[in-house]
């Protein structure tokens, strides 16, 4: 087991999903915060939840709330940050159901292995910084660029950073473990 922190990012407004909590949402019977737990719960030595939310979660882990408010996923990467206890983070973020642990693995290694701040999957023209390694050290730049709160992209902090890419077929299979849910529609899909 690495010395990683494992941060579930739960904490958006769901606006597209009428406002209820992605991370108690079930796909197959089984919360998306639990599914997520589970499948990474023997590789990581800590983890913790960023969520706004005030609920309580069905996973042992405490729970963080943004620090810088309404800065999207960069204010929830910057909570994990700041509230990890590990040098290394492994943000996923909630509405992911099919996270893969090999992936992960995949990324972890090459990670160590280009000494890199940022790694996070490529396929095709897609990029994934919401299933990613970042280095616990790029807090303060992560709270330079949400200085001005106004809200950035995820890919301001990827620009400005040592970031490499794990390059992934773009199949189907690599797709679906990259699914998330934003709409009725997308939870819809996998009832089909």
């Amino acid at each position: 087991m690495q010395q990683v922190t494992l941060a579930i990012l739960a904490g958006g407004k769901s606006s597209r999903l009428g406002g209820i909590d992605k991370a108690l949402i079930t796909v197959d019977g089984i919360a998306l915060i639990s599914r997520i737990y589970n499948t990474f719960n023997g590789e990581v030595s800590e983890i913790i939840v960023i969520s706004n939310n005030g609920n309580r979660y069905p996973v042992e882990a405490k729970i963080f709330p943004d620090i810088v408010k309404n800065c999207g996923p960069l204010g929830g990467i910057h909570s994990a940050l700041a509230n990890a206890s590990n040098s290394t983070v492994f943000i996923v973020s909630v509405d992911m159901p099919f996270a893969n642990k090999d992936i992960y693995l995949q990324l972890l290694n090459l990670f160590f292995q280009v000494n890199a701040e940022i790694v996070v999957p490529q396929h095709g023209n897609y990029i994934e910084p919401l299933f990613g390694i970042y280095s616990k050290f790029l807090e303060t730049r992560v709270s330079d660029i949400l200085s001005d709160r106004q809200g950035h992209p995820v890919s301001t902090l990827l620009n400005q950073s040592n970031t490499h890419f794990l390059q992934l077929p773009d199949d189907y299979p690599t797709r679906m473990w990259f699914y998330n849910i934003n709409t009725p529609d997308d939870l819809k899909a996998l009832e089909l």
